[in-house]
C-alpha cells in the first residue's frame, strides 16, 4: 500500500503540545486512528474533552529522496516535491475530517494556512461550522490570518457563537478585515473573563494583531493569576516590539527547565528579530535538553538559517529516555521531540528534509506527528516555490 496517501493510525496515550492558533495548552488525550480506506472503521475515539490555552506547534513512503537528490535537475525536483506536497495535502484533508479527537483537526486547520491554496482556504473555511469550539476557534483564526473575505459571512455567526473563545477569534477576523468597530472586546476579554482559557487566547491575538496600542491591556495581564495567560501576554508583548518582554523571555533560555526554554525560544521566534540569533546558537551548542535545542534550530531556521538541521533531522527517528526533571513518559517525550522536529525542518525549509518527513508522515502511529510532518512538506514546498518554481494547484 506504498502508493496511499498518508492516514493516521495507532493508540496509546501521549501528551502533545497542540500549537494552536491561540495554543492548544498540553493535554493528554488517547490517541486514536485515521486509518487507510481498507474498510474497516476507526477504533472508538476515547478522547479527553480539549482546553484552550496558550503554545508554543503538524508513512508508508512510496518514493524516498535519494541522497543524492541535490544534483537532479530543477524540473525534475519541482516534479517531486510537487508529488510529495499533493500526498501532505491529502494527509491534512484527511485529518480536518477526522471526528475522533478535536486536537487532530485545530493542528490540520493550522497546517492547512501553510498551503495557500483554494482548495486549503476553503476547508478551513469548513472548520468554522465544525462541532467543536476549539476548530471553530482555529478556523477564525486562520480565516483572519489570511484575511479570507468569503469566509465574512460565517464569521459574523461566530461573533455571537455560543463559546467566547470562538467569540475572540471572530473578533480577531473581523479586525483583520478591517471591521474594527469590535476590537475593544478583546481587551474586556483578556482582563475581566473568568476562563483563563480565554484570556490567553485574547492575549494570543491581541499579540498577533500587534498594534502598540495594546500594550498596557497586555501589561496589566502580565499580573494575571493564571501562568499560562502571563506567559502568553508576555509573548504578545514580545511580538508587539516591547524590549522588556523580549529581554524577559532571553532570561527564561536560561531556565534550565525544558519547557521554559522551548516556551522562551518559541516567543522569541515568532517575533523574527534576527537580534537573538546569537541566543538560537547558543542554546543549539549548550541546550541540556533535545527540546531546547530544537526549539533554537526552529528560530534559526526562520532567520534563514539551517544550522539546526542536522539535528532536527536525526531527532525524526529520536527514541531518547524520558527527562529526569520531568513527569514525561517516554512516548510522550517521543511525541514532543518529533513534533519539534517536523517543525524546526519546517522552518529551515531546506528540500533535502522532504523525503524524511514524507517517511515520518506515513510510519507514525499518531496524527499529530502525521499533521506535523505533512506541514513541513507543505512549508518547504511554499518556500521553495517563492524562490521561483511555479505556483501549486
Amino acid at each position: 500500500m506504498r502508493n496511499q496517501s498518508p492516514v493516521v493510525k495507532g493508540k496509546s496515550s501521549v501528551d502533545a503540545r497542540m500549537i494552536s492558533a491561540g495554543g492548544m495548552q498540553r493535554r493528554t488525550f488517547k490517541r486514536e486512528s485515521i486509518h487507510r480506506c481498507r474498510g474497516r472503521r476507526p477504533r472508538a475515539p476515547g478522547a479527553r474533552k480539549i482546553r484552550y490555552g496558550w503554545p508554543l506547534v503538524f508513512l508508508v513512503m512510496p518514493a524516498i529522496l535519494a541522497p543524492g537528490c541535490a544534483a537532479t535537475t530543477a524540473s525534475t525536483n519541482a516534479v517531486s516535491l510537487t508529488q510529495l506536497r499533493r500526498r501532505a495535502m491529502h494527509c491534512l484533508k484527511a485529518a480536518i475530517r477526522y471526528r475522533h479527537n478535536p486536537a487532530v483537526r485545530v493542528a490540520a486547520v493550522e497546517a492547512l494556512e501553510a498551503a495557500n491554496s483554494s482548495d486549503a482556504a476553503a476547508r478551513i473555511r469548513a472548520a468554522l461550522l465544525d462541532e467543536h469550539p476549539a476548530v471553530r476557534f482555529a478556523g477564525c483564526v486562520a480565516v483572519g490570518k489570511s484575511k479570507d473575505h468569503l469566509a465574512e459571512s460565517a464569521l459574523r455567526h461566530c461573533l455571537d457563537d455560543v463559546d467566547p473563545n470562538v467569540q475572540v477569534g471572530a473578533l480577531f477576523a473581523m479586525h483583520r478585515f478591517g471591521r474594527t468597530e469590535r476590537t475593544g472586546k478583546l481587551a474586556s476579554f483578556l482582563l475581566q473573563h473568568d476562563d483563563p482559557a480565554v484570556r490567553r487566547n485574547a492575549a494570543y491575538v491581541l499579540g498577533v494583531i500587534g498594534e502598540p496600542g495594546v500594550i498596557k491591556a497586555l501589561a496589566r495581564a502580565m499580573k494575571d493569576r493564571d501562568k499560562g495567560v502571563r506567559d502568553q501576554a508576555l509573548e504578545a508583548m514580545a511580538r508587539i516590539g516591547n524590549a522588556d518582554a523580549k529581554q524577559e523571555l532571553v532570561f527564561m533560555t536560561e531556565a534550565g527547565i525544558g519547557a521554559e526554554e522551548v516556551f522562551a525560544l518559541s516567543a522569541l521566534a515568532a517575533t523574527r528579530d534576527p537580534a537573538f540569533s546569537e541566543t538560537y546558537k547558543y542554546k543549539l551548542a549548550q541546550g541540556t535538553h533535545i527540546e531546547t535545542r530544537l526549539a533554537a534550530a526552529r528560530g534559526l531556521g526562520l532567520l534563514g538559517l539551517d544550522d539546526g538541521y542536522e539535528i532536527a533531522i536525526r531527532s525524526l527517528r529520536f527514541g531518547g529516555a524520558p527527562q529526569r526533571d520531568s513527569e514525561s513518559s517516554r512516548e510522550e517525550r517521543l511525541l514532543r521531540v518529533r513534533l519539534l522536529a517536523a517543525s524546526a525542518l519546517g522552518a529551515i525549509g531546506r528540500t533535502d528534509a522532504v523525503g524524511a518527513l514524507d517517511q515520518l508522515m506515513n510510519r507514525s502511529n499518531d496524527p499529530r506527528i502525521q499533521v506535523a510532518a505533512a506541514k513541513a512538506i507543505v512549508e518547504i514546498v511554499a518556500a521553495k516555490d517563492q524562490r521561483g518554481f511555479p505556483a501549486f494547484p
